[in-house]
């Protein structure tokens, strides 16, 4: 009888990439970040670009990311950069999400050594359950990814090895649904019937608002005004400056900055022409012209955030018809507008012991005659993702991965809950 294995698999598709979590046969929890690149490429091309390639070595199956499907072959994630891959912020998530599950799904059977079908030979019959996350303006595309998607296990090959695999559970929910599944887990379901709630999430792509009062849902949308937006901005009024490296410098500057970051119990921006990782984007020989560049990044930081969040505070004031009594925080983009959610919610700092590292888990109101919002950024949970992949003092792991994972985190529990009842189900 041929061997089966179970895939537990929990996607997060990001703008700025995949955060994946997954379980392989029952074994402990793993995650993997899966740069956003995709890219079609003819089997001619990519044939060409084989043969010119005089010896690339062994490169791990997560960074030589390449599957057909169709005739043509696929290139994901920084092996799509080998190829001009195109920016495709802007496009619908769910018709690349196929392309990129498929590659992530080939990556840990084969890191997991696999083997693929053989003629005339039985081979392992894998059960994969999944679970993914989409935003909410395209959770409408959830079935066509679902049908489509159980089409192409069938017939795909991940570096010329195929596999036998059943989509055995599909479980998708708008992107924010693994940390609010957390949030009721912890505070319980009547918390949630009796309570207005929001959930906030400021992605590099998307930003998603989902208002619930007593359990039902009154607002929902996810407009295209993540980060990249932002990023874009900046990278207009300098020259010279790519979107992904300027992205980088902001997030390792503020992680480098955190013990500097809070100033009389409120947070506070750090002074970018004061960071390395700033001053390391000028290019210019000349000291004087690196210094005045490295002023001219700085300035355009500071000058284009009151606009991304003007643009943002207008866009939650005609969508919250009031503030609930919790807003659930996630995304990336999240931590960078810590300051301006602070004030907008009306939140002040309590608690001068707070871990810097965690966001602040207690607030008071600047002004208890003003509207105010407590906001929630799972801290204790971002522990326990640090505990259970073991990223220990490791400062390369910190820098916000544990709160960029809370999504998937999330769904994966949800996964493993849904598939344990439909087990339980079967039995009986």
């Amino acid at each position: 009888m041929a061997a089966s294995y179970t895939l537990n698999l929990s996607i997060d598709f990001g703008g700025s990439g995949s955060k994946v979590i997954y379980q392989f046969g029952g074994g402990k929890l793993q995650y993997m970040m899966l740069p956003p690149g995709l890219e079609e490429v003819s089997k001619e091309d990519f044939k060409r670009y084989k043969d010119l390639q005089l010896w690339r070595g062994d490169p791990k199956p997560e960074d030589d990311a390449w599957l057909e499907w169709k005739g043509s072959i696929y290139v994901v994630g920084n092996f799509a950069l080998e190829f001009a891959a195109q920016d495709r912020i802007r496009e619908k998530k769910y018709e690349n999400a196929l392309y990129k599950a498929l590659a992530i799904v080939g990556i840990i059977l084969e890191k997991h050594q696999v083997g693929g079908k053989k003629r005339k030979a039985e081979s392992p019959k894998i059960i994969l359950h999944l679970a993914m996350l989409l935003p909410w303006n395209e959770y409408n595309d959830h079935q066509r990814f679902r049908e489509q998607f159980s089409l192409m296990l069938k017939n795909f090959k991940f570096r010329g090895v195929a596999w036998d695999i059943a989509l055995c559970t599909f479980l998708c929910q708008p992107e924010g649904a693994g940390l609010l599944a957390i949030r009721i887990k912890q505070k319980g379901k009547p918390w949630f019937t009796e309570n207005s709630v929001a959930l906030l999430m400021l992605g590099h792509r998307n930003c998603t608002l989902l208002y619930f009062e007593k359990g039902i849902r009154k607002i929902s949308d996810s407009p295209l005004l993540g980060f990249s937006t932002f990023l874009d901005d900046v990278c207009s009024r300098v020259s010279g400056i790519e979107r992904d490296k300027l992205a980088a410098a902001i997030f390792e500057g503020l992680y480098q900055s955190r013990y500097k970051i809070y100033k009389e119990k409120q947070t506070i921006h750090p002074e970018w022409k004061a960071l390395e990782v700033i001053k390391a984007l000028a290019t210019a020989r000349d000291p004087e012209l690196r210094a005045r560049e490295v002023k001219d990044i700085a300035s355009a930081i500071d000058n284009v955030i009151p606009n991304y969040w003007l643009t943002l505070r207008k866009w939650l004031d005609s969508k919250m018809p009031k503030f609930p009594s919790e807003v659930i925080v996630g995304g990336g983009t999240a931590v960078f507008l810590e300051p301006e959610l602070e004030e907008y919610f009306n939140c002040e700092i309590y608690d001068d012991k707070r871990d810097v590292e965690k966001r602040p888990q207690r607030y008071t109101y600047r002004d208890s005659m003003v509207k105010h919002a407590d906001l929630v950024w799972l801290g204790d949970i971002q522990t326990q993702i640090e505990g259970t992949f073991r990223f220990g003092f490791d400062e390369r792991f910190n820098q916000l991965l544990s709160f960029r994972l809370l999504d998937a985190f999330g769904m994966m529990d949800q996964l493993k809950d849904t598939v344990k009842e439909a087990v339980q189900n079967a039995q009986s």
